[in-house]
Parts: structure tokens; sequence; C-alpha cells
């Protein structure tokens, strides 16, 4: 759930309010409506504002959901910071970060699935892989990159590199099944994220064996391909 501000334009007092009762009316007309269903102009008669008003502080129902990404993910920086000052294990620190952004998503699946949809889509803007996410892209795998350098785990120094942008992977792939998991209190997105990090880390155990190094490379190139 959104708890900041919506982020700062170089606004202030009424404009600035303009731009947030826009945004918050947005984002719950997308949740009950529905996201292609929801239009410009709805949004504005909503929120009791001409149509001009809107455009002027989001160009595109894009642009707003952009600002949804940008404040949980500056809200997922504030509280990863807090939490790795007193928890060290790597493990823990990954599951704390997945773990908060699903709770961040709470709420909001029924409009999140244009997430699901245009994810595979490099060129939408709303693509997890978008030039457009690209500043959110970099600040969420940045959030796992603090937890791997301030833990006490140890990780090979060529796997430290790109482990990162893995953990951001599989983040990503747990959000997709639990945006549609219907099972009671999500157990299978649930379930994933327990068995999937356990596996992880089983995996990173062996990949520090030198009989695992080749194997590792040819992971660490895999990997390579989602970043270009």
């Amino acid at each position: 759930m959104i708890r900041k501000k919506v982020k700062s334009t170089g606004e202030t007092g009424k404009s600035q309010q303009t731009r947030s009762l826009l945004f918050k009316t947005a984002i719950s007309l997308f949740q009950k409506e529905g996201y292609d269903q929801t239009t410009m102009r709805a949004i504005a008669q909503k929120a009791g504002l001409a149509v001009g008003a809107t455009y002027y502080h989001f160009k595109t129902k894009e642009d707003i959901v952009l600002e949804f990404y940008r404040l949980t993910q500056e809200e997922a920086n504030i509280q990863n910071i807090e939490y790795c000052k007193s928890e060290l294990d790597l493990k823990a620190r990954v599951k704390n970060i997945i773990r908060f952004k699903l709770g961040q998503f709470q709420g909001y699946e029924k409009f999140l699935h244009v997430l699901a949809r245009s994810g595979g889509d490099p060129k939408h803007p709303l693509s997890p892989f978008s030039k457009e996410t690209q500043q959110i892209r970099e600040d969420a795998v940045s959030l796992f990159r603090n937890a791997i350098e301030t833990s006490k785990d140890s990780v090979p120094s060529d796997l430290a590199k790109d482990l990162p942008f893995l953990f951001w992977l599989l983040q990503l792939g747990i959000i997709y099944v639990w945006l549609f998991d219907s099972s009671i209190k999500k157990k299978k997105a649930e379930t994933l994220l327990e068995k999937g990090l356990d596996l992880v880390f089983q995996l990173l155990k062996l990949s520090s064996l030198p009989i695992f190094r080749s194997v590792r490379k040819s992971v660490l190139s895999m990997i390579g391909l989602f970043k270009d």
C-alpha cells in the first residue's frame, strides 16, 4: 500500500495537491473499473477537475502507472535500509525484499495485471524491461545488490556481480504468479517464494565448488541475455 506522497515534479502547493488527487483517483478507478476501461476523462470527472488539468500532470495512463511503480520502489528502498540494519542473513534479506513488494501490491491486483500483460515486450512503456522503467529497474536491482554486499554471507565475486539481477528476475516471476494466484492467501505464490529461495541458495552453495565453475559461467552468460 502506498503511504508516500506523489513524487515532486518541482510543483508546490495547490498544484502538487491536484497531482496527488489525480493520482489517487486514477489508481482507485484502475482497481475498481479496470485499467483498460478507465479513461483520462473519467479520471478528471471523478476527481472533479478539468480534463486539461489531468493531461497537465499526467500525459497518459501509462505515466500514472509509472508513478505507482516509482512510489512503491521508493518506499521499498526505505524499508530495506531499515531492515538490513538488524538482519545480516542474505536469504532473510532477499525474502524480505520480495515479501515487502508483494505487500505493496496487495489490493492492486486487478489493475496490475497490465504489468503481466506488458512484461514480455521491452518496447511497452510499462514493461519491467523498457527504457521508461530503467531507473525503477536499476533501483530494484540495487536493493538486492546492497543486501548482498552488506550481508554476513560470502558470494563468489563473479557471481556477486549478476546475482542482484538474478534475484530481481526471481522477484518478477513470483510477482507474476502472485497476481494470478487464486488460492487461499495466495498459497501457491508463497510456496514458490519459499521453495524458490531454498533452491537458489542451495545452488549458490554448490556454485562455490570448483567442479561447478563451468556451470556458473554458463548461468552468468544466460543472465546476460536478459540484461542486453
